[in-house]
């Protein structure tokens, strides 16, 4: 499957997706050349490139009624991750690891027509990821 990572997502996510989901492609905006295009005609543009599905934190597609006509057109499966409004490395890891997780579903899911995938948010504070103990003698 060749997936196209939306421009709201960081370009470097691509590289360990990739590395784990070896079968399927990962492109960016910056990769096919389409920064600042918007949704409507982006839908169109990914779809003549043969990309199968968008990865996106742009809810505002399936909302809006002439965006929702374009990713229908477009037949490709939509993706959407939430935007928790983190910062620098804490987003960066939080959007790897729920991609990560969640992506194998959206690639085993056999599609019957138009599909909007919504990727649950790993949980990511300290107290649901780690337990920090001291060691004792």
């Amino acid at each position: 499957m060749k997936v196209y990572l939306d421009e709201n997502l960081p370009p470097l996510i691509a590289q360990p997706l990739a590395a784990v989901y070896q079968q399927h492609q990962f492109a960016t905006y910056r990769d096919e050349h389409l920064a600042g295009v918007e949704d409507i005609p982006l839908m169109d543009a990914l779809r003549a490139r043969g990309f199968d599905a968008i990865v996106t934190r742009d809810r505002n597609q399936l909302k809006d009624p002439l965006e929702r006509t374009a990713v229908l057109r477009s037949g490709m499966r939509w993706v959407g991750v939430a935007d928790k409004r983190l910062k620098g490395l804490e987003q960066i890891t939080i959007t790897v690891a729920t991609l990560m997780a969640g992506m194998r579903f959206v690639f085993e899911h056999e599609m019957e027509g138009p599909t909007s995938y919504a990727l649950m948010t790993v949980p990511h504070t300290q107290l649901q990821r780690v337990k920090i103990r001291p060691i004792t003698a």
